[in-house]
């Protein structure tokens, strides 16, 4: 996959994160961790794409992080939540294990 079709990919799916956690979730329902779990993606899918001046040289610092962010925020979903998970659950998951993998792909371009 070419690097501006991962980077696409990374984009398209951390904004969809984002919205789901912060937007969708608290709709439904108000949760402040949610909320700020959602307010994490954006701000890592930014931090990705805009690389300001401070992030310069720090590209794959701020991709390990955001891979961190998505891997605890899986784990933190199984952990906190008990079955039936719901189909939010299940797409929010598969969007991050995809965000995952992308941003794997995208760390060595």
């Amino acid at each position: 996959m070419s690097k501006s079709n991962l980077r696409m990919a990374i984009l398209v799916l951390g904004l969809i994160t984002g919205v789901i956690h912060a937007i969708i979730l608290n709709v439904l329902e108000f949760d402040l961790l949610m909320l700020l779990n959602g307010l994490g993606f954006f701000v890592l899918t930014w931090a990705t794409f805009a690389n300001p001046k401070y992030l310069a040289g720090r590209r794959k610092l701020v991709g390990y992080l955001f891979m961190a962010y998505t891997v605890v925020t899986i784990i933190g979903f199984f952990l906190l939540n008990q079955p039936p998970y719901g189909i939010l659950g299940y797409i929010a998951k598969v969007d991050e294990a995809l965000l995952l993998i992308a941003l794997w792909m995208h760390k060595d371009k």
